[in-house]
């Protein structure tokens, strides 16, 4: 009934009020509603050829924007590194090969390529593949044994691996995987789970894929009520090897599975490596370790290199399934690309100066990451709009606009698959949406019923109705637009 309540009185509202821009007392009635009153809601709608304000509601309040905050870093990379851009991970080998024995050591020097053995990517080389074809370049200059130790890279990248402002309880989860310079496997492992008989019994842990040598948990996980889906979180620090799992997962499964951060990647990769190469019979004497002093690659001999997928295949990914790893390490890319340090405050630096030099106010932003996971974001409504008509005339556009969701398209997830499902938009609306707890957020573009491109985004705080809710809100919101204009 409340859901039909708020449409009908934005129905009324859109029907006695002119899309001004200014704040009517129809939209102060909205706000007097229960679960909104004391929420904060930014908006801001424009036509993209005029700039021109269709409606707007405290555009100029500072909100945490949540995952839109990705279309910032996905077209500053789009526009500094280019739509055909692909970053290379190379192998390589010191020393000599005697009677097939490599009196040296192997060396993975990362890239910064966040798709290498991604299952997300368009064209990226799967888990396995990437192993196959590292042990291949070995086989191919007759190494049977390494009586050295496989070394791992990622100098490319510097500085704290996560946010201090990221949260706890995310920390330790898939979509707070750390960057690195030597990415692997989307830098997530599963745990797989067999819950209990009933209710509130124990969930045990089966296995883990793939699996991280030295990861131990402390297991608190339970078994909740059928239907109940993952409610189920790792609890663990970048570089520390005992995790806590708490949370529930539901009964009425054989196994089930939640997906965790690896505590370190590039020691991982490494560690995979020299099993892998063990199980082709390949010996390596020495261990997986990390180079901790930034070294010259010129006189090691090249084995082999993998190339990403290009660019936009991973800001495709990185906007469609609003997957944090691609947006932070992108963001790490933009510092090395002005010729700055590869770490979260010199990226964040250039993706300021991107903004500023494309016409955003800045005066007032506060970014804290590229993704939107932390909470002390702050970015206002119009920043977002005036963003997404500015770089409407850029020569990358129709790949960065492409990258946004259409609800209708085949793989939309979450909840914006449903968003104006079996309406106008659905075929005509492009969106980043972005969701915390308490925060729902929208940004994109759609064409009016006049065949008017508008650009829009909508930012709200702190309410406490159902998400559900928020999202028919929208839908009727920008659907009466489209109507009007």
């Amino acid at each position: 009934m409340r859901i039909i309540f708020i449409i009908v009185l934005f129905i009324n509202f859109f029907s006695r009020a002119a899309f001004s821009g200014g704040i009517s007392d129809e939209v102060k009635k909205i706000y007097a509603l229960k679960g909104i009153e004391n929420a904060q809601w930014g908006l801001s709608v424009k036509y993209v050829d005029s700039g021109k304000d269709l409606i707007s509601l405290n555009q100029n309040q500072n909100l945490v924007p949540a995952s839109i905050l990705k279309i910032f870093v996905t077209a500053a990379a789009l526009e500094y590194l280019g739509p055909d851009y692909s970053f290379k991970t190379k192998l390589y080998y010191s020393g000599e090969i005697k009677k097939g024995t490599l009196l040296g050591n192997i060396y993975i020097v990362g890239g910064g390529d966040p798709s290498l053995g991604s299952s997300r990517v368009l064209g990226a080389l799967s888990f396995n593949k990437v192993f196959d074809k590292w042990t291949d370049s070995l086989k191919r200059v007759g190494i049977k044994r390494v009586k050295g130790c496989i070394y791992a890279d990622d100098f490319l990248f510097s500085g704290l691996p996560v946010p201090g402002s990221w949260a706890w309880e995310d920390i330790g989860n898939y979509y707070a995987a750390w960057p690195s310079a030597l990415s692997i496997n989307d830098n997530i492992y599963k745990v797989y789970f067999k819950p209990a008989g009933k209710v509130g019994g124990k969930a045990d842990v089966i296995k883990i894929f793939p699996n991280v040598p030295k990861l131990k948990f402390t297991n608190f996980m339970e078994t909740g009520p059928e239907g109940s889906g993952d409610n189920g979180y790792i609890f663990n620090m970048p570089k520390n090897y005992r995790a806590v799992l708490r949370g529930t997962i539901p009964l009425g499964s054989e196994k089930f599975s939640i997906k965790g951060a690896i505590p370190d990647p590039p020691i991982f990769c490494a560690e995979y490596f020299k099993k892998y190469l063990k199980a082709q019979v390949i010996s390596v004497k020495g261990k997986a370790l990390r180079v901790l002093k930034q070294k010259r690659y010129s006189q090691k001999k090249l084995l082999t290199e993998i190339e990403s997928p290009p660019l936009k295949n991973i800001v495709f990914a990185a906007n469609k399934k609003s997957f944090n790893l691609y947006a932070e390490t992108l963001l790490r890319h933009l510092a090395v690309s002005n010729g700055r340090k590869g770490n979260l405050d010199s990226g964040l630096y250039t993706l300021e100066k991107f903004l500023s030099s494309n016409g955003i106010d800045i005066s007032e932003m506060k970014l804290k990451d590229a993704c939107g996971l932390s909470r002390l974001n702050t970015v206002k409504a119009k920043n977002f709009t005036n963003f997404l008509i500015r770089i409407y005339n850029k020569k990358y556009f129709d790949v960065f606009y492409n990258s946004l969701v259409s609800p209708g398209e085949r793989g939309a997830t979450g909840h914006i698959k449903k968003f104006a499902i079996g309406t106008f938009l659905e075929n005509n609306i492009r969106i980043k949406s972005g969701s915390l707890s308490g925060v729902r957020a929208y940004s994109g573009y759609f064409r009016t019923k006049k065949n008017k491109l508008v650009a829009f985004t909508s930012i709200m705080n702190n309410y406490s109705i159902q998400s559900s809710e928020i999202d028919e809100i929208h839908t009727n919101l920008l659907l009466k637009i489209a109507e009007e204009y």
